[in-house]
């Protein structure tokens, strides 16, 4: 309808039903752990911001109210808390949560310079991308300590990570592309040591960046479908 809304749909077949229909564009949904709601962001507002829906018909919550231009947020894994990623002044990862009576709570800086964090299913740490490493992997823990590299970029043949997935508590997966634009997905163990390159994908194929995910032994991503068409414009000349 040239509005970008949120849709889920069975792994296995069937239609896809449509979640949201407001006349802002709605982007990145992520399903909560237990099922029963979606974050994803959206321009509502004026600029990015999180938002939850229950899939019951509940209704939409607000979650973040700034200018901040917040995004792609990622759910706990006990379902009370939400980390998410702004980008604005290089970026940063927030953490907001929520208490008993489900209201949100004011988010709090974990780290500037990240994008894309995906909280561990033991909730004890969080990936994340770094911008000021070139898009480099690391890892570092929920509320306070030190941070470690899990994939450095120059280490890496000097390919970005464009996205990541946790498999489980021990094992990152993440997608890159090289200077071509071809991609691949590699592991890396959480506690750290060499990537393995588990898939390299056809040239034809082009997985979008940012989108990606690891559930139940699948990856799942965004391909790009590239096509061009060629035009030809006749220009009629009038002498004066």
């Amino acid at each position: 309808t040239g509005n970008s809304d949120i849709f889920r749909r069975p792994v296995a077949a069937g239609e896809a039903e449509q979640l949201t229909a407001d006349p802002s564009d709605d982007f990145a949904p992520v399903p909560s752990p237990d099922g029963r709601e979606v974050a994803f962001h959206s321009w509502r507002s004026g600029s990015r911001d999180i938002y939850v829906t229950r899939l019951d018909g509940g209704g939409v919550q607000q979650v973040t109210h700034s200018p901040k231009q917040e995004s792609n947020a990622d759910w706990s894994p006990d379902g009370n808390a939400i980390a998410f990623h702004n980008l604005t002044t290089g970026g940063g990862i927030w953490i907001v949560r929520r208490d008993a009576s489900g209201r949100w709570g004011e988010p709090t800086l974990r780290r500037a310079g990240g994008f894309s964090p995906l909280w561990s299913p033991d909730g004890q740490s969080i990936a994340f991308l770094s911008t000021l490493t070139g898009r480099s992997l690391l890892l570092m823990p929920v509320d306070s300590g030190p941070e470690r590299t899990r994939v450095d970029r120059s280490e890496n043949g000097a390919k970005p990570v464009d996205a990541a997935g946790w498999a489980d508590g021990a094992l990152l997966y993440y997608l890159t592309r090289d200077a071509n634009g071809h991609a691949a997905i590699w592991s890396v163990a959480a506690t750290g040591g060499p990537s393995r390159e588990i898939l390299r994908f056809d040239p034809a194929l082009h997985p979008s960046p940012f989108v990606f995910a690891v559930r139940n032994g699948n990856f799942y991503f965004s391909a790009q479908d590239r096509e061009s068409d060629i035009w030809a414009l006749e220009v009629q000349v009038h002498a004066r």
